[in-house]
């Protein structure tokens, strides 16, 4: 009787003091709660800014000259002064033709030129005898008048050879291709001992000063476009580049079958990284005209079923707590994205430390 009122009173002390252990390893994720091994996150508030459409563009670098050069007068070339790649400036001579056929034909008009006026010295030397003759009256009137007529073919004949020595020179002149502004030859298009014939090729030009961004854009966006849109251009052949860039022209109608016009930018800095042909990539941001809210994109996370969730931060007494929150999203922009609907105004939302979180889990904020 007092062996089995003993085993009794050892039985209730140690269940007892069972639960009294499993009471305490229930109690210390709760003291763990607001220690030091919450994770640590980074938020941010949700808040109402302008909103601003984001509009990606694909587009090509252009100059603003591009010339195929010839020759003004058919000849044999002598002299290519420049490859293609070279530099070259305004006015500098960049190939010749032989002059000699021409040189021949001036020397031929010299000629007539002095004959035409050894002749129309000898007509004013002969009216003046007709005229001193007939003033005596032993010459004919008849033979003055003659002698006028004579001498104003002369002076006809004498001015249509001056202009044929003109024309000579002009063509003189012509016999080299001079470059008609600065930039680089692309493209030569012609050797020595060719023989050539105006409008025939001989040099590509292509102006490397004020380079300047052709952009094919929708029709919708017309009435949005205006000189003061703020763009951002990249270049694929200059990795790592955003170029700041103004408008130059709106060209209304580009291609009609396409529905598109045309927005010519430039770079508000001259750039010498950049050459025409290059791909360009333009940003511009077009002003909506309403306000909404928004959150950084790294706030959002995009789940395998569609949904795209937040986590917000939820103070619980001492503790931080997280929940998870469905949003809708509108447009993007400079990082942040529209929020159309699961968030309010001021709710905290994590921005860093967001990819392995749990519902209720508590969190640390970090500066």
């Amino acid at each position: 009787m007092l062996r089995t009122l003993a085993g009794i009173v050892a039985g209730q002390s140690y269940r007892v003091l069972a639960c009294l252990f499993v009471t305490a390893v229930f109690t210390l994720p709760t003291k763990g709660l607001h220690a030091a091994d919450a994770a640590p996150v980074i938020v941010e508030r949700v808040r109402e800014v302008p909103l601003i459409s984001k509009l990606e563009l694909s587009g090509t670098v252009t100059s603003r000259r591009v010339s195929q050069l010839s020759t003004a007068v058919p000849g044999l070339i002598t002299t290519v002064h420049y490859d293609a790649g070279a530099q070259v400036k305004a006015g500098e001579v960049l190939l010749e033709l032989d002059p000699k056929l021409e040189q021949i034909t001036q020397e031929q008009t010299l000629a007539n030129i002095a004959e035409a006026e050894a002749q129309l010295a000898d007509a004013h030397r002969r009216l003046k005898i007709a005229e001193d003759l007939a003033t005596r009256s032993h010459g004919p009137q008849n033979a003055v008048d003659t002698i006028k007529t004579e001498i104003a073919i002369r002076k006809a004949t004498l001015e249509r050879l001056h202009a044929q020595r003109n024309a000579s020179d002009e063509r003189l002149v012509r016999h080299v291709v001079k470059a008609p502004f600065a930039g680089t030859i692309s493209r030569k298009l012609a050797e020595a001992g060719q023989w050539v014939v105006p409008g025939t090729a001989v040099f590509e030009l292509v102006e490397m000063s004020g380079l300047r961004i052709e952009l094919p854009v929708p029709q919708q966006h017309f009435a949005k476009i205006d000189d003061d849109i703020d763009i951002n251009l990249n270049f694929d052949a200059v990795p790592n580049t955003n170029v700041p860039a103004r408008v130059e022209a709106i060209i209304p109608v580009s291609d009609p079958t396409a529905r598109t016009f045309t927005l010519r930018v430039i770079p508000k800095t001259e750039r010498n990284d950049i050459t025409p042909g290059m791909s360009a990539r333009a940003s511009i941001s077009l002003q909506t005209n309403r306000k909404g809210l928004v959150v950084s994109r790294d706030a959002l996370l995009r789940q395998p079923d569609g949904r795209i969730t937040v986590w917000v931060v939820e103070p619980n007494g001492k503790a931080n707590l997280v929940r998870e929150r469905r949003v809708e999203i509108g447009i993007s922009f400079d990082g942040l994205t529209e929020i159309r609907s699961g968030l309010k105004l001021d709710d905290q939302v994590v921005v860093r430390g967001n990819e392995s979180l749990n519902e209720g889990q508590a969190v640390r904020l970090s500066s």
